[in-house]
């Protein structure tokens, strides 16, 4: 079997969004460019700063600079494990994105039938006898006579309660989409706070929806205590601020160039 290249996650990066490339609109390579840029035969092999390939492009036509950027002025993009980690949050965000979905879904039907809590119970009774009456009613139908037992003031109450939960999760996915970092504490703290409940209700009677939600959101806890350092565990606060610095550090694009010479 073939094994996953390094730097598989910057390759998808860059066949989505295309490659990083500096100097492009440079009149003139120089030789302190040749980490990002070389010429050869005619052509300028540009370095993608993501996914480390060499890009051949032609000299600019109209270039609107003399010279290639310097280091200080090309922002380098995320790469190796940090670039692994903003897929990983973003693919919770988009788990955050279903539930908020959901819960809003839930939250209309719940204040719909609240507003028209007297005229659906009347047109449920009227089905109910049009089946021959509560004794003979089919068991499908018997499943909805206790929502109409729940007061519209409660329904109201249980609405709103989705609703701000709602709001949380979105607030969640937003954050995690943009890599901030207290939404990664939120999410870790909202997240573990109904792991017992859900442990409860895999007590109670186990299920593959349940058992399969219980091992997402152990799953994603258990990620973002120890990947994400949070609350000063594997180094804390301390080893994620090092770990971004040694992201915009040239000198592993140098390693890389020193290696592959």
């Amino acid at each position: 079997m073939r094994s996953r290249p390094p730097n598989r996650y910057e390759l998808l990066s860059c066949a989505w969004s295309g490659h990083v490339l500096a100097g492009l609109d440079a009149a003139h390579v120089r030789e302190v460019d040749a980490l990002v840029v070389r010429t050869f035969d005619g052509l300028r092999w540009h370095r993608c700063l993501r996914c480390d390939d060499w890009i051949p492009r032609r000299p600019p036509a109209e270039p609107t600079r003399q010279d290639v950027p310097s280091r200080d002025e090309i922002p380098l993009p995320l790469r190796g494990p940090l670039l692994r980690d903003r897929y990983v949050l973003r693919l919770i965000a988009l788990d955050r994105a279903v539930h908020v979905t959901l819960l809003v879904a839930l939250a209309f039907v719940i204040f719909f039938f609240a507003g028209d809590h007297a005229s659906l119970q009347r047109d449920y009774s009227q089905i109910v006898e049009a089946f021959g009456g509560p004794t003979k009613t089919h068991s499908f139908l018997g499943r909805f006579q206790h929502y109409f037992n729940i007061a519209p003031r409660s329904l109201d109450e249980a609405g709103a309660g989705i609703v701000a939960f709602a709001v949380l999760e979105a607030v969640e996915m937003v954050g995690l989409w943009l890599a901030k970092r207290w939404a990664e504490y939120l999410t870790f703290v909202a997240t573990a706070v109904f792991l017992p409940l859900e442990v409860y209700e895999l007590s109670s009677g186990v299920s593959v929806l349940k058992l399969v939600t219980f091992v997402i959101n152990l799953a994603i806890a258990a990620y973002l205590l120890w990947a994400k350092r949070l609350f000063g565990l594997n180094g804390g606060a301390r080893a994620e601020h090092e770990r971004r610095q040694a992201a915009s550090d040239w000198r592993a694009l140098e390693r890389l160039s020193a290696g592959g010479e």
